[in-house]
């Protein structure tokens, strides 16, 4: 039987982690850290797909996604229970990806933890039934939500979600900061790349539609060289996945300076190196949170309405669908991102702004665990 609350203590976090998703992994960060900020002592276990890399690399206990028997036990005594963040309560990946997460705030409920949903994107969940599911179990077996946009909570209103205290925060990747200078300068000559140099980085990913949009951002890439001197940097935000779409666009490009970058980016080098761009076009949305969050000018590709959601978050108009995409709309759009670079001020006061709201994701887990921040 589960022990008794009062005799209760860390935390078990869950999400998409061990993927070799540099945005993801940037959560994790994020969430340990504010973790050990309420308590520096308390147990903290992460469920991974690579549970002693996880372990090794965040300094926490960690278990495999799929170990039920091990992560059953660790909820018993477990005071708080985190679902998140990223974009987890969603049926585009699968529906059984969904099943797996609302089964574990079920569970983690019915052991006896307290359950957060931890600075998280909802949707779109498309199939009614699993609307129907996922508005049942997070409003019976949720006690905190935490939302990185209004429209998620738009959303888990629609499915009937009303019990669990709903609290408007922002990704808790906005509060890492980046890599020191010195890292990043040897990380770049080791690219063959000039610290020095003038970049605008581009952060693409496999998805249906994209290869016929790639002569749209080759185009951009040209354009941004010719017209503003930036040279292309192609960044993998997921090393696994990326590669494939930015050498699809750099075949294109034979004929003007670019670079692409496969190697893994822990989360202080990746914020570290768009901080050092001029500009930042991304269909990841980590690009342009990791972005966002150094003041940089960006353009959001949006392929998932979570993309957008943010952008319109952050009172971002440079924004387009991936299906809509043409060569002379993104050339515009890189225009006028470029045109914000004498307004650094304006970016880096809203980059203040989301990281304080941020706070929120923190100061909500505190009062579940009945700490102080």
């Amino acid at each position: 039987m589960p022990g008794s609350r009062k005799n209760r203590n860390g935390v078990l976090i869950c999400g998409a982690y061990g993927h070799g998703n540099a945005g993801d992994e940037a959560i994790l960060d994020a969430i340990v850290a504010e973790l050990r900020g309420i308590d520096p002592v308390q147990p903290v276990t992460v469920l991974s797909r690579l549970p002693e890399e996880t372990a090794a690399r965040c300094n926490v206990q960690a278990l495999h996604t799929f170990d039920l028997p091990a992560f059953f036990r660790v909820m018993g005594r477990a005071k708080l229970y985190i679902n998140g963040g990223g974009s987890l309560i969603q049926d585009v990946t699968s529906s059984r990806s969904l099943f797996y997460y609302l089964f574990t705030i079920w569970l983690a409920k019915r052991r006896g933890c307290r359950v957060m949903m931890y600075g998280c994107g909802v949707g779109p969940v498309n199939h009614p039934r699993n609307r129907r599911l996922a508005g049942r179990i997070i409003d019976r077996y949720t006690d905190a939500i935490t939302l990185r946009e209004p429209n998620s909570e738009d959303e888990l209103r629609s499915w009937g979600v009303t019990k669990p205290e709903m609290i408007l925060a922002s990704d808790p990747a906005l509060s890492l900061t980046p890599a020191p200078d010195e890292e990043i300068d040897t990380f770049l000559r080791k690219q063959g790349l000039d610290p020095n140099g003038r970049y605008a980085a581009f952060c693409l990913r496999r998805w249906p539609g994209f290869w016929e949009k790639a002569d749209s951002f080759a185009a951009a890439a040209r354009h941004i060289w010719e017209s503003q001197g930036l040279e292309p940097v192609f960044l993998s935000i997921n090393q696994r996945n990326d590669g494939e779409a930015a050498d699809c666009v750099l075949k294109l490009l034979e004929d003007i300076p670019c670079h692409a970058v496969h190697d893994p980016l822990p989360a202080g080098l990746a914020i570290g190196l768009l901080s050092r761009m001029e500009l930042v076009v991304s269909m990841r949305l980590h690009g342009l949170i990791f972005a966002a969050g150094c003041g940089t000018p960006l353009v959001g590709i949006s392929y998932d309405p979570k993309v957008t959601s943010f952008m319109e978050y952050i009172g971002q108009e440079l924004c387009v669908p991936l299906e809509e995409l043409t060569p002379e709309l993104l050339c515009t759009l890189t225009d006028r991102a470029a045109a914000l670079s004498g307004d650094r001020p304006r970016l880096l006061e809203n980059a203040r702004r989301l990281r304080q709201i941020e706070t929120r994701n923190a100061e909500t887990a505190a009062q579940l665990l009945e700490k102080n921040v």
